[in-house]
């Protein structure tokens, strides 16, 4: 046998070989695995939510009934599985909105804050001291 005829037998050998020991088996997720909305179904809803969230700041709680309307809508179509809402967070339970959210950012810099100086510096560069 020629060299080229050996090396393509080991090749082929090699990518036939499961290095595992057992084989891989792939399962699909629990959730968030479903058909896309190709017929545009339930696209009204899904720009409405949009437009909430816009206008709320993106906070999501004041916009929980286009969000529930939505899922309803993919249920009913099949275009995911049939679940109770309290299961996707919509039952008695589910917070309702408390009010304005209370925004906290820069407070900290504003007090004279700065990130990193309360870390010791090493006296040394050896990172195994």
């Amino acid at each position: 046998r020629c060299f080229r005829e050996s090396w393509l037998s080991a090749a082929a050998a090699a990518s036939s070989m499961n290095f595992s020991g057992a084989k891989s088996q792939v399962t699909p997720p629990e959730r968030g695995s479903f058909p896309l909305d190709h017929e545009g179904e339930c696209k009204g809803l899904k720009e409405e939510f949009l437009v909430c969230l816009k206008a709320h700041g993106n906070e999501h709680v004041n916009c929980k009934s286009l969000s529930k309307r939505y899922l309803e809508c993919r249920m009913d179509r099949g275009l995911m599985a049939r679940d109770d809402l309290a299961n996707v967070g919509f039952g008695d339970g589910a917070a309702a909105p408390k009010g304005p959210r209370v925004d906290t950012e820069g407070r900290r810099e504003s007090e004279g804050f700065v990130a990193g100086l309360h870390i010791d510096k090493p006296t040394s560069m050896n990172p195994f001291r």
